[in-house]
């Protein structure tokens, strides 16, 4: 037998596709809520422990995304959801305040941005952008493309909220056409993106921000507290980044072949079959020896 890694946890990330939600569309649409999700998250929120609920989604606010996981029992507060838009307008404001932001996408990164504060940069305008932001969307159209590669190639700062080529919720792998978005505008320019989203240190930093609030000594979080759960390799990427606890399901992307495979800090701290197992094992003070 050996100790819970669970047992010091007090705050949770924790995954949508995948994860919590069984889709081929990213955010939870269209889907179904895995066995146990809306349990484990009642008992997190009945203990008083943090809990949000993050996804690399961002074609919709999070208000959007949060009322459908409602809509399926699962218990988050729109504003306790994180989309990778939201927390690349989060990142934004820290590294770029007052940024004239070109939005490469829908409302999914333009709303966050204007929440935050961002001016958003119009792309027929003659001057070019501060920063360029691509996010998800149905379409994008030439004059979009044409401003952000102009303004990327002059020096603006090219970022994305995903770098991963394919998504996958639990039924089938899709392409991440934002990402491919984000390279053609870089390859044009002649840069490479910088992903805000999973699991770039930039969406730990936006993350570990909230989990510790506003006050400097609440923000002083402990890692070993936190623990980041989901279906795939990049939230166990996630976790090391943030120096959190890491804990992979085998729901989603990840089957247990896959998981066999992998070696070094891409290995989880903890590997369960679902959602409901953790549930299940938080109730326990130790983990089976395998």
């Amino acid at each position: 037998m050996t100790t819970n890694p669970l047992d010091q946890v007090r705050a949770w990330v924790l995954d949508v596709d995948g994860c919590l939600m069984r889709t081929a569309k990213a955010g939870g649409a269209g889907g179904e809520a895995m066995p146990g999700a809306a349990e484990l998250v009642t008992f997190l929120h009945g203990r008083g422990d943090r809990v949000l609920v993050c996804t690399n989604a961002s074609q919709q606010p999070p208000r959007v995304y949060a009322e459908h996981l409602r809509g399926h029992g699962i218990d988050v507060p729109d504003e306790d959801f994180v989309t990778a838009g939201s927390a690349a307008a989060d990142y934004l404001s820290i590294h770029h305040p007052g940024a004239r932001v070109l939005a490469v996408g829908g409302s999914g990164i333009t709303e966050p941005l204007a929440a935050s504060g961002h001016t958003l940069a119009d792309p027929d305008d003659s001057e070019l952008a501060d920063v360029v932001l691509v996010g998800a969307d149905d379409a994008y159209t030439g004059a979009q493309l044409n401003a952000a590669a102009l303004a990327v190639d002059a020096g603006a700062p090219l970022y994305t909220t995903v770098d991963v080529p394919w998504f996958h919720g639990g039924i089938r792998k899709s392409l991440v056409v934002s990402g491919a978005v984000a390279h053609a505008i870089g390859w044009a320019a002649g840069v490479t993106p910088t992903v805000l989203g999973k699991p770039s240190p930039a969406l730990g930093e936006a993350l570990m921000h909230r989990i510790g609030g506003e006050a400097p000594e609440a923000r002083r979080v402990q890692a070993h507290t936190v623990a980041v759960v989901g279906d795939a390799i990049v939230e166990t990427q996630l976790a090391r980044s943030m120096g959190a606890v890491s804990v992979l399901v085998l729901t989603g992307s990840t089957t247990p072949e896959k998981l066999a495979q992998r070696a070094g800090p891409d290995v989880p701290d903890l590997a369960l079959p679902g959602v409901a197992d953790l549930h299940a094992l938080l109730t326990t003070s130790v983990v089976p020896t395998p």
